[in-house]
């Protein structure tokens, strides 16, 4: 666990921090286990506990690494904490337990799993298994899954810079979604990119739940800072369909950035000095496929994201490429090879260029080679990083853009940036890491978080933040928006403002807007009585949501993708008749418009919703004298009436959006402000809110969509289930036929007869012989049917080589044993001298019979043949030694009486369940206090309580 958490210390400070650690966990743990003890709860030794305990928080203070192990995490359940950094080309999984972050390994033991799904004639392949397959099966094998999920397949992107990163076929699904075509159990099949997702989700699930030993529900899952709504809705889904349930989708740099944050313990703190300078760290995350950039800034116990920006289709394959093209060029001239024009020879190609990056990130020089590439010939080549450099100085001098957009938008200039975090495996490419020290002080270039596994440690204390089975230290997180959202409605269904202008659109969350966020739209519906009559009284108001595209090229949206996000629909809106008291109506009531106020929230997965419409009306009614001191406050309204007014709620809770179908005949909710008149009769304004219907068009799947492909995924996998178990006990029966085949021609000589070592060798050759031909492929229950039937042939020979193997150590077990207690009874050195002498007669008696018995036993079987059946077992003979224990042991282990001496000058001392005053469970009558009680503790305080 420890290695689990880095710690900028030196050797000395890790030693003395882990010893320290040690040292408290061990004393807050018998304080745990001794604090149920009422008795222990009153003594002088608890409070003695209590105290040393709270001796190391100091240490604990230092070193919030370390109080992860100590105090960090309390975990109050068996839920699943785990963090999923969903990669393009790997995907790492991290998961909260322990009281600290820990990285599971997957089936093979790896800590990164390759993000592939392949497909074959019986079953799939998911992870490392696709892995393998990816050459042999090149045309059933999808890759790049995080950078189909939720494209359409008309998508620019993805013909121009995915296709070639892809080796399957992709067609068009029903709803335009990119999908995959492959050949699966002999049929043709399509699945989407979102089901593929899914399909490799569910991998992720299965050997993280194997690791943890308990069911994987909740997960937080990484996701790049560009992705816009429909790219996270879809995640989201592929997550549902594989039984996850996604608390939260987090921006890459966003959970570096938590990991970084909560892991330092010299961060500034505001709570001392409100207006200490914060840190400023910016996060260079430089992935397979695209590159992002962050800039944060930190106080104790909070970050919040200054600035973004990306670049979508710049990473580390860029580089594979770089050298792929150029030795394309250089092979076809030289070896007389167009391996541009074989799909499988460019890609092995580019899987070497790869390893040549990574060699060349730590030598200047290695070599590439790729055996049989293409009609029978190996290619190489001699490798210099130099070389390496110069043809990839285009590529490097792309990473500079995106880090003046995000210190602009910070409004930070790079001398008042503290560091700069290194994350992602692209940024150990030398020449990249020089380019950024060029633009930042060489000094300010960090790694201190695992370039590696940052991503998934950060989603992985994400989820331990908001999952109710675990306890963290607060630490609040305010990220980014990236792209401005507006809505818009159609100008003719809103009335004329006085300005004489129809509004038809209105910008809610700009870029950079605090994420999560909720604010409060008002908006006014026209109400024609043609439009009335035609809806049978009441009419919808249709706002459209959509992205603001900037035009700037870094930040701009997907082209494929589009602005739109979706429709939500109003329904059920009313001309509202005044009610009997009414004396006034001040707007809404008699007038030919509606005001509507609908809640626009940007959730903490990035994603917009609109919900909790309601439709409100103001009138003067009669106040009475006994309501005239009504202190209500009468809510702003736009007394022009103008289309829309906004007002922002900054302590709105980020709860799940839920639609409200309360209509217009539900009794409204009032709120009154007196209205004095002079020379009228007193009235009040009064605020009607009624609730409406609100129906939401997004571009997250269908319900029903979802439930049809998790259903087709259970069958998958448990299809899946069934074709390895099959092949599980098609390779335990050939295993057995072989090992029980040279047992019978060495071993097993002597425990069997020779006729019946010949017949059952010939039904080993004969089943042999089954099992590479009818048996080839059939089902698991034929499998396990014949190895039962050789079982039954062998079990028997295998026992009694076991028994004949085993019978010399049970045999002198037995007789060391009854030596012993022979020896001890003829000492003479007066152990037993305290013993009455019929007693000590009976053991040696007992002891003599006992051995007689072995005697004879095993006279008896080694005078038979090793092929018959066994005399006496090994179970036997233990189970008589254990018997001989039980009559010995009672009599000889009868301990000294005191002496008369010893008696008189005894003095007697208070059980462990009897106080010195003999009155259990009673405290003493006085002198000492015997409970302390601290009325000031908190939660807070009790850093060391287990729950």
């Amino acid at each position: 666990m420890f290695c689990s958490i880095e710690l900028s210390l030196s050797n000395s400070q890790v030693y003395n921090a882990v010893a320290g650690t040690a040292i408290a966990i061990l004393t807050a743990t018998a304080y745990y286990i001794f604090s149920s003890n009422s008795k222990f709860r009153h003594s002088r030794q608890h409070r003695r506990k209590q105290r040393t305990a709270q001796s190391y928080s100091p240490l604990l203070d230092q070193h919030p690494s370390l109080q992860y192990i100590a105090s960090g995490l309390t975990e109050k359940g068996s839920m699943s904490v785990v963090g999923i950094d969903f990669g393009n080309m790997n995907t790492v999984v991290a998961v909260a337990r322990n009281r600290g972050i820990d990285v599971i390994v997957n089936e093979v033991s790896n800590r990164a799993t390759p993000s592939l799904a392949s497909f074959g004639e019986k079953q799939r392949y998911l992870g490392e298994a696709a892995k393998s397959q990816e050459i042999g099966n090149f045309k059933n094998t999808v890759a790049c899954l995080k950078r189909l999920v939720g494209r359409a397949h008309n998508d620019p992107e993805i013909l121009k810079f995915e296709k070639r990163f892809i080796n399957s076929n992709l067609v068009e699904a029903e709803d335009g979604e990119v999908a995959a075509s492959v050949m699966y159990q002999g049929e043709q099949k399509e699945f989407t990119a979102t089901q593929l997702t899914a399909m490799f989700f569910t991998q992720v699930k299965d050997f993280t739940s194997k690791e943890l030993k308990s069911p994987v529900t909740d997960v937080v899952i990484s996701c790049p800072g560009w992705f816009t709504d429909r790219q996270r809705r879809a995640l989201s889904d592929a997550a549902e369909v594989a039984g996850l349930t996604p608390l939260r989708i987090l921006n890459d740099t966003t959970a570096s950035a938590l990991g970084y944050g909560l892991t330092k313990t010299d961060l500034p703190d505001a709570s001392v000095n409100p207006n200490v300078k914060p840190r400023i760290v910016v996060f260079v995350d430089v992935g397979e496929s695209s590159y992002q950039v962050s800039v944060v800034s930190f106080v104790k116990g909070k970050l919040v994201v200054k600035g973004t920006a990306y670049d979508r289709n710049l990473g580390g394959r860029n580089f594979d490429e770089v050298l792929a093209e150029h030795y394309i060029e250089e092979f076809t001239t030289k070896f007389k090879i167009d391996i541009g024009s074989n799909a499988k020879a460019r890609y092995r190609l580019r899987a070497a260029c790869e390893k040549v990056k990574k060699v060349l990130s730590a030598n200047p020089v290695t070599q590439l080679s790729v055996e049989c590439i293409m009609d029978d010939k190996d290619v190489s080549a001699v490798v210099k990083r130099e070389d390496f450099e110069e043809w990839a100085a285009s590529l490097i001098q792309r990473f500079e853009p995106p880090i003046k957009e995000a210190l602009e938008a910070a409004g930070v200039t790079p001398s008042a940036v503290d560091f700069v975090e290194l994350v992602g495996g692209s940024t150990r490419v030398p020449a990249l890491k020089s380019f950024l020290a060029s633009m930042f002080d060489a000094s300010k270039l960090s790694t201190t978080l695992n370039q590696d596994e940052a991503v998934a440690r950060g989603c992985a204390l994400q989820c331990a933040i908001l999952s109710p089975g675990l306890k963290v230290r607060d630490f609040s997180v305010q990220d980014w928006n990236a792209y401005p959202v507006e809505v818009s409605w159609d100008p003719a269904s809103v009335p004329l403002p006085k300005s004489g202008v129809k509004e038809s659109k209105m910008e809610v969350f700009p870029v950079g807007n605090a994420v999560p966020n909720t604010k409060y739209v008002t908006l006014h519906r026209a109400l024609n009585d043609d439009e009335l009559a035609a809806g049978s009284g009441s009419v919808t108001f249709d706002l459209d949501v959509n992205y603001v595209d900037s035009g700037n090229a870094a930040r701009s949206i997907p082209s494929g993708i589009g602005t739109h996000i979706g429709k939500w629909i109003i329904q059920g809106i009313k001309k509202i008749s005044p009610q009997k008291d009414d004396v006034v109506t001040a707007t809404g009531a008699e007038r030919s418009q509606a005001t509507i106020r609908v809640k626009a929230k940007l959730d903490g997965n990035v994603v917009v919703s609109l919900e909790g419409a309601q439709q409100i009306e103001e009138v003067d009614v009669p106040v009475k004298e006994e309501v005239e001191a009504s202190k209500d406050k009468k809510p702003e309204s736009k007394e022009d009436g103008s289309a829309m007014d906004m007002s922002e709620d900054s302590a709105a809770p980020a709860n799940k959006a839920t639609e409200s179908t309360a209509s217009l005949k539900d009794t409204p909710n009032e709120t009154s402000v007196p209205k004095p008149v002079h020379g009228q009769p007193k009235t009040k304004r009064v605020v009607r809110k009624y609730d409406l219907a609100i129906k939401a068009q997004t571009p997250s799947h269908p319900r029903e969509v979802i439930e049809k492909w998790r259903a087709l995924e259970l069958e998958m996998e448990t299809s899946d289930k069934l074709v390895m178990d099959t092949a599980d006990r098609k390779n335990a029966l050939e295993e057995y036929i072989y090992e029980t085949r040279s047992k019978l021609e060495m071993a097993w000589t002597e425990y069997i007869i020779d006729a019946d070592r010949q017949a059952f060798l010939a039904e080993l050759s004969k089943m042999e012989d089954w099992l590479y031909s009818e048996g080839e492929d059939t089902t698991k229950s034929v499998y396990v049917q014949n190895l039962n039937h050789l079982k039954q042939m062998g079990d028997p020979v295998a026992f009694r080589y076991r028994e004949w193997d085993e019978r010399p150590r049970a045999e002198r077990m037995f007789r060391e044993y009854a030596n012993s207690v022979l020896i001890g009874l003829q000492a003479e050195d007066g152990r037993y001298a305290h013993i009455p002498a019929e007693d000590l007669e009976k053991v040696e008696a007992e002891v003599r019979k006992k051995v007689n018995w072995l005697n004879e036993s095993i006279g008896k079987q080694n005078s038979m043949e090793r092929h018959q059946d066994v005399f006496v077992t090994n179970e036997t003979i233990n189970q008589e030694k254990k018997n001989l224990f039980h009559v010995v042991n009672p009599i000889l282990s009868k301990p000294k009486p005191a002496s008369k001496k010893e008696d008189k000058s005894a003095t007697p001392q208070p059980s462990a369940s009897t106080p010195p005053d003999g009155n259990a469970g009673q405290p003493p009558a006085g002198g000492e206090e015997v409970m302390e009680v601290d009325t000031n503790a908190s939660e807070e305080k009790r850093e060391m309580e287990v729950d």
